[in-house]
């Protein structure tokens, strides 16, 4: 099939001599494939034409060119969507209560409950307290408690309304200091979206969403 070949020969010609300049595109496009197909079937010899199953063959080619070029299409598109969708979540997480990593305690109330995990139990701690000067306002001893999730209630009832922060220090049972991972808690009141990470807004701070640990639809 010298026709055949000489037409294909030509168009590599053409975009080699056009695009001298450019780099080289190797790629085989669906207008390509259909030229160099098209090109076959008018220039071959009648006395000997394409096999039926040759031509099938090239036809199931074309079909899998065409479904990996619509593939790629949308899953070029598959990061918006799924940031799109990942957006309404936050959103839709406005209302509900959440504790998140974090030290910042809200006070607006006669008592205040102060949430934090121990990755041990401990025999003796303390928590502190201070204002926004970092003056120390308040002070607890927690005594032995187990792994895993506490708190303890502070009274508030003297105290400004605002925001706190807290510290604890512990030891367990032979000496050895635990570090305890501080925790806020509160309900979502909005959620942002900055360089492409999400904060949800609990008691007035934001707080990124890697530092949720937990969220809980709020009851009436």
């Amino acid at each position: 099939m010298t026709t055949v070949n000489n037409v294909i020969s030509g168009l590599t010609n053409n975009a080699t001599s056009s695009d001298a300049t450019k780099k080289k595109d190797t790629t085989l496009g669906q207008d390509a494939f259909m030229t160099m197909l098209l090109a076959q079937l008018k220039n071959q010899n009648p006395l000997d034409p394409m096999d039926g199953k040759d031509f099938a063959a090239q036809l199931a080619q074309f079909s899998s060119l065409q479904q990996l070029s619509n593939l790629n299409t949308t899953m070029s598109s598959l990061p918006t969507y799924l940031k799109s969708f990942s957006n309404a979540q936050m959103v839709g997480m406005i209302g509900n209560n959440a504790v998140a990593k974090g030290n910042v305690i809200n006070v607006s109330g006669s008592s205040t409950n102060v949430p934090f995990t121990l990755p041990s139990a401990i025999a003796t701690g303390t928590l502190k307290i201070y204002n926004s000067s970092g003056v120390e306002v308040g002070s607890a001893d927690l005594g032995s408690l187990k792994a895993g999730n506490n708190s303890i209630t502070w009274n508030t009832s003297s105290v400004d309304p605002g925001n706190y922060t807290f510290e604890i220090t512990a030891k367990d049972a032979s000496g050895v200091a635990v570090t305890a991972q501080t925790l806020i808690s509160g309900k979502v009141t909005g959620a942002s979206f900055k360089n492409d990470v999400a904060y949800l807004t609990i008691n007035g701070q934001e707080v990124a969403f890697s530092n949720i640990v937990s969220i809980n639809q709020a009851t009436n």
